[in-house]
């Protein structure tokens, strides 16, 4: 190796540990591993220990006696965990203010991914970190409050299971283009439940272009019930409604079993298109399945959703459209939706 070179080898050390045997002075060591002399006193340094020679005495008796020796293998290994402590500094440094807001928003069920987007696009901390470092920064221990617990979905098990035919028109005759999602206007609709025993349970709407979300707490799953949360939809968008509610995709649920009732208008004619997945098919509604694992954050399942308020539905309904997504550069599904409304008013 020439002289000049950055570190030295476990060979270089076992050419030093022989020469001191042979009794070459520190000068003759470094020009033959081609180090400088300044190296070599570094080098003796580090692997400087304490070893222990028999001595015997004229009536051939011996004792023990300590000096002070140099080992390659214990400058090698203290080499090598020096190096472990090398590498670039975390680039948070001492950004308090970035480590509380990743902690706030992992606790409010926000993904690390969509906290790095969403701090890239609103510039919310000084600090911006990729996707890769944001995990590795969690799994390392950095967030006191938040760990990789907080952060992995949990495993589901998909089971395979039969079709039948579905009710009302089924999805095989929904148009091509919806299935694309470049259109606006064709929604989703599905029902989010609450526990075993109760009645309780969310009707949930989700736009398949902007993934808007609008949620209704139902007192039941009657199929009046739904008809009448499809009306209350159509009075709150008036004359706007067959814009932008084109077409609805739901299950063969027995809730929207009444495809009639769905579509017919409170001011006469048609309001809508009605399709329904074949059965056991949820990923024909996969922005509502997506979402509704967005939902299920908040109220996990088993949660009695009979004493949520009002206020609380408008609070989740807010939380899930202003939910930074990778899908759209981190934008926000509230903020999707208003510019395709901008171009339809």
């Amino acid at each position: 190796m020439k002289k000049g070179s950055k570190y030295i080898t476990l060979t270089q050390r076992r050419q030093i540990e022989a020469g001191l045997s042979m009794g070459m002075n520190k000068k003759e060591i470094a020009e033959h591993i081609g180090m400088s002399v300044r190296t070599v006193y570094r080098e003796l340094k580090r692997g400087q220990c304490t070893q222990r020679k028999k001595v015997y005495d004229v009536y051939g008796d011996y004792t023990y006696k300590d000096y002070t020796a140099y080992s390659a293998d214990i400058a090698e290994d203290k080499f090598r965990l020096n190096m472990t402590s090398k590498g670039a500094p975390l680039k948070v440094g001492n950004d308090y203010d970035f480590i509380r807001y990743v902690e706030k928003r992992v606790l409010d069920n926000v993904t690390p991914c969509a906290i790095v987007g969403e701090i890239k696009r609103n510039r919310s901390c000084k600090t911006v970190v990729s996707k890769t470092t944001m995990y590795r920064y969690i799994r390392m221990g950095l967030f006191m409050n938040i760990s990789m617990r907080h952060c992995e979905p949990k495993k589901r098990n998909e089971k395979a299971t039969i079709k039948r035919a579905p009710r009302g028109t089924s999805i095989e005759k929904r148009p091509a283009e919806i299935a694309m999602r470049n259109t606006f206007g064709h929604w989703e609709m599905d029902c989010v439940c609450s526990k075993q025993g109760t009645t309780s349970a969310y009707l949930v709407f989700s736009e398949r272009l902007t993934r808007k979300e609008i949620i209704y707490k139902i007192p039941n799953k009657q199929t009046s019930t739904i008809v009448h949360c499809v009306n209350r939809l159509e009075r709150r968008y008036g004359k706007l409604f067959r814009k932008i509610f084109k077409s609805i995709t739901v299950d063969n649920g027995v809730e929207f079993s009444d495809f009639e009732g769905l579509e017919k208008s409170i001011y006469g004619g048609k309001r809508t298109s009605v399709y329904y997945c074949h059965p056991y098919s949820s990923c024909e509604r996969g922005t509502n399945e997506r979402i509704n694992r967005d939902i299920r954050k908040k109220y996990p399942k088993g949660t009695d959703l009979t004493n949520v308020t009002e206020s609380e539905v408008r609070a989740l309904e807010d939380w899930v459209n202003a939910y930074p997504r990778e899908i759209f550069d981190f934008a926000t599904s509230g903020e999707k939706f208003a510019e395709q409304l901008q171009q339809i008013v």
